[in-house]
Formats: structure tokens, sequence, C-alpha cells
């Protein structure tokens, strides 16, 4: 399992935040005692829904979405802090977009993430990720704790200092990141 350790952290986190302490100890060890898929051939997405309660575990074949352009809109609304089962404010700026076409989040005139990954733009020097992303995801963390990329305020009208964006998460790591030319990168109307 990819980034288990980091899968885990935010688990216990999660957990402390929301419940004040920690239910289930070990998120590997509730997958692997779930239906986990037996296919190699196959790449599946795992989902984990839980409360203090229940704990609910989904597989579903992963399917690569293809992202052509990024589409600007403001979502100072959205608290996404931890990775919630409600995405309806997260959605609802997707609405009438078309398939080859993904969010980029602006709040308080900073970038922040797309509505399924978290972002790098490229300065020609370094890769910089915003600072105050919606979601602290796993795969940025461990990018960030192998100086891969560093945290940065990015304001939405510097664009043209950059030269291109990555787009990536738990399951698009670095390596096979979506990466677009900043141009690539349109206002909503």
């Amino acid at each position: 399992m990819p980034l288990i350790h980091w899968h885990e952290q935010r688990f216990l986190k999660t957990q402390k935040a929301n419940f004040g302490k920690i239910i289930y100890f070990s998120l590997e060890e509730i997958i692997l005692d779930s239906n986990y898929p037996k296919e190699k051939n196959i790449r599946y997405k795992c989902r984990v829904v839980y409360d203090a309660a229940n704990v609910e575990v989904e597989f579903s074949p992963y399917q690569r979405k293809q992202i052509n352009k990024l589409i600007i809109k403001e979502g100072s609304e959205i608290e996404y802090s931890f990775k919630y089962a409600d995405r309806n404010k997260l959605n609802a700026l997707s609405e009438n977009l078309k398939d080859d076409e993904e969010v980029l989040i602006v709040q308080n005139n900073l970038l922040t993430d797309t509505s399924f990954t978290n972002i790098a733009l490229y300065n020609g020097t370094d890769w910089l990720t915003p600072a105050k992303p919606l979601l602290q995801g796993v795969q940025r963390n461990y990018l960030l704790s192998q100086n891969v990329i560093h945290e940065a305020d990015i304001d939405f009208r510097d664009l043209k200092n950059y030269s291109e964006i990555k787009l990536f998460n738990a399951l698009n790591g670095w390596e096979s990141a979506w990466i677009l030319s900043c141009s690539d990168i349109l206002f909503a109307v």
C-alpha cells in the first residue's frame, strides 16, 4: 500500500480532531481485513468511510482523468481540512466543466488545490505548493518531507511567474502527476 505511513498519520490525526480520541488504531489492518481485491493487473481506489461507530471500506477500479485545462474558480466557502464524505461544495465547483477540464480553487486570491489533487507550480528553479491548501494530502506531505516541493503563498495573479503546474494525489505520485503549462489555466467567466 503506497504511502501507508502517511495515510496512517492522517487517519489518527482526523480521529483525534473529530472524536477527541483514537478509536481505530490501524488503517492498514482495516484495509487488509476487508474484501481487499487480489487482482494484480488492476489498479484500485480504496475509500474508507468511518465515524465513531462504523467503518466501511470500498474498492473500485481506478480510472485516471484526462486533464487538458484548468479553470480558476473562487471557493472561499469551502473548508476541507479533512477528507469528508460530503464533497458537495467541491463538486459544485466542477459543474459545467468539460470532461478534460478541472477546477483550480482560489481562496483569498491564493491558489489552493483542484477538486481532487494538490498542486505545485514551477518558477524556473523550484516547485512550490500552496502553503494553505484545502487538504494536506498524503502525497503532498511526503513530497514536502523529501524537499521535492516547498510551501509558498501563490497568488493567482502571479501565474505569469510560473511555467508549469503539476497535479498530484495519493494515486498519482510526482512521477505520474498531470503536468500542464500555466498557459492552460483559464479564468471562469
